[in-house]
């Protein structure tokens, strides 16, 4: 398998990701995507309110981050 590393904007609803790994700061994440294509997709900075716009357009997916006082939150969101 050929891993490719593509550096992105925002999240494409219309790929499937098998996890996407989000580290919180206090008014933007930074994600890293990883597409069941085996693509892995690098996003520097995106808002909390596109990140939750995002999360509802795609299908079930496995989002991970740090334990911290933010998480309890996005994992909410981020759920419904």
């Amino acid at each position: 398998m050929s891993v490719s590393r593509i550096l992105a904007k925002t999240i494409d609803p219309d790929l499937k990701y098998e996890v996407i790994g989000i580290d919180l700061a206090k008014n933007c994440v930074s994600a890293v995507l990883l597409t069941t294509d085996g693509e892995v997709i690098g996003i520097d900075r995106l808002d909390y309110p596109e990140l939750e716009k995002s999360a509802k357009e795609l299908s079930p997916t496995i989002f991970a981050m740090e334990p911290c006082t933010e998480m309890n939150y996005l994992v909410q969101k981020l759920e419904a």
